[in-house]
């Protein structure tokens, strides 16, 4: 096993090697974290800061300053219930220190609990229950399990370019329908700054679901949501609403998005293009009456004028003719969206995933478990016109989760569960200085078998090593390359946990964790890498 520790420093400064991520350095081995929530955050003063969010025993946290030495290392203990089932619903820098948001359901009672860790120290700074929704009755589970109607839930969102966030609490029980959507807005000094209902429009829908929302600093926050009857509560009429909370309002502005009445939005994402200064809206709307079936529609947003102003179907066609040659003509690509980017000049790109859903039973078993199959990135101009897509395939097999359109979106600003080793079978999109890439582990020989239309589904990591693909030129199916170097021998591999991964792009470095295998030896390590 390649290692070289210098005790004093807690620190191993790599020899640099031929490839394009340059290993900058790693810290000494740890304990690998196993179960819980892990997240990883580079600082914007250089330090970087690791959380293990184990809810029965506290929070480890390990913080390393800009020259990637140990400064601190301790567990703290949140004054949250450690008893009880936790949901991270952000992790986040603001003002030099860690945002933690988590919420549970204490007695049926939906809670939100913000804590607030000192970016230098690792000490508690503030630890609060920020918001409380109303109990769930019985009746009402049933409601959700079988009406279609969404459960109480907390939803937190920080503007990617400055301090502000925002929460959105949504009461889907609450008997006043104009008071199901709660908007909170929080500055810097994470001090609420205005807070207003989304009011159904002209009250006629009784259930709104949340979608996503958008914060755009000090200006304005916008909420998406699906606003619907069911028919046993007059009709089946719907349509897609935004709201908009602008700096100084005591109300929201409320516009109604021209799409057509039949299509069902169940997922979408909003990010705000500050090059082009318009929103961007992606969302997979439901085919027909099958609910696993989507298509995608892309939609660019006036945040001004609340309006939409040019929208269309979308579909990464060329990917498709790539996947049809590798696979079969039977096999066109079934990816659905999972997340949209933008990147610092202004272009974006949306990134597909093929997800299946599969249960298997028997007369005394019965298992679930998702295929999360090949991967299209597609990149626009800032204009919405189509650069370059490529393919990027792989089979990765996860039990324990039912996944869905936009999960890796969902999971982004948050922390990422680790159950049974399926925290390493995920990808990471990173927008570099100089070029893009897709990460994720896999074994080497689909590298190979992949030219002949023939993938390996991974079930167990344990034969992985972690893979790059620079997307950066007109080849639809990018060439693959070893993260950390081809390991020196057939029983060593080393791959990272891309989840919890997270780049400083002003600095250009990527840290993440490294799992490095020999046999049946093992140690984990924070690793700093440059994209170059």
């Amino acid at each position: 096993m390649k290692r070289i520790v210098y005790a004093f420093l807690y620190l191993t400064i790599a020899i640099p090697c031929f490839s394009q991520f340059k290993h900058l350095a790693e810290s000494a081995a740890f304990e690998e974290p196993e179960t819980g929530f892990a997240k990883l955050l580079q600082m914007k003063n250089g330090n970087t800061v690791y959380l293990h969010i184990n809810i029965k025993e506290g929070i480890e946290i390990k913080i390393f300053d800009s020259l990637h030495r140990s400064k601190v290392s301790k567990m703290i203990e949140p004054k949250y219930n450690r008893s009880k089932y936790k949901s991270i619903e952000s992790v986040f820098e603001i003002n030099g220190n860690v945002v933690l948001m988590v919420s549970e359901a204490d007695d049926r009672v939906p809670v939100l609990y913000r804590v607030i860790i000192d970016g230098a120290t690792g000490s508690i700074r503030q630890d609060e229950k920020l918001a409380e929704l109303k109990k769930v009755t019985m009746g009402q589970g049933y409601a959700m399990l079988f009406g279609r109607v969404p459960k109480p839930d907390f939803f937190v969102r920080k503007d990617p370019n400055s301090d502000y966030y925002a929460l959105v609490m949504l009461n889907s029980f609450e008997s006043d329908r104009n008071r199901r959507i709660e908007i909170v807005w929080y500055g810097p000094d994470n001090k609420e700054i205005n807070r207003a209902f989304y009011l159904s429009p002209d009250d006629r829908y009784k259930y709104l679901n949340y979608i996503d929302m958008a914060v755009i600093s000090n200006q304005k926050i916008s909420v998406l949501a699906y606003a619907y009857n069911t028919a046993a509560s007059g009709g089946k009429e719907s349509e897609l609403v935004i709201a908009n909370l602008d700096e100084g309002a005591r109300a929201v502005t409320l516009d109604e998005l021209p799409f057509s009445t039949d299509l069902i939005f169940n997922y979408g994402r909003l990010r705000y293009n500050p090059v082009t200064k318009n929103i961007l809206l992606l969302a997979a709307v439901q085919i027909g009456k099958k609910t696993n079936q989507y298509g995608t529609i892309l939609a660019f947003i006036d945040p001004v004028e609340r309006k939409v102003t040019r929208s269309r179907a979308i579909y990464p066609e060329s990917v498709n003719t790539e996947n049809q040659e590798l696979f079969g003509r039977k096999k066109a690509y079934g990816g659905v969206p999972q997340n949209i980017f933008v990147n610092a000049d202004g272009s974006f790109s949306i990134v597909y995933e093929e997800i299946v859903n599969i249960t298997q039973s028997g007369s005394n078993y019965s298992t679930s478990y998702n295929e999360l199959g090949n991967v299209a990135v597609c990149r626009y101009d800032p204009e919405g016109k189509e650069l370059q897509s490529y393919l990027i395939p792989k089979n990765h097999r996860l039990y324990g989760y039912y996944l869905q359109p936009f999960y890796h979106s969902a999971r982004e600003g948050s922390a990422t569960q680790l159950l049974s080793g399926n925290q390493y079978k995920s990808f990471a999109y990173l927008d570099g200085k100089k070029n893009s890439y897709l990460l994720f582990n896999d074994i080497e020989k689909n590298g190979e078998t992949v030219q002949k239309g023939r993938i390996t589904t991974i079930q167990s990591v344990k034969e992985c090593d972690g893979f790059y693909f620079p997307l950066d030129g007109k080849d639809i199916l990018p060439e693959r390359k070893f993260v950390f170097g081809k390991p020196d021998s057939k029983r060593e591999h080393e791959l990272a946990l891309f989840a919890i991964s997270d780049y400083d792009r002003e600095r250009n470095i990527y840290s993440t964790i490294e799992l490095d295998k020999e046999g049946r030896s093992k140690e984990v390590k924070l690793v700093w890498l440059r994209p170059e």
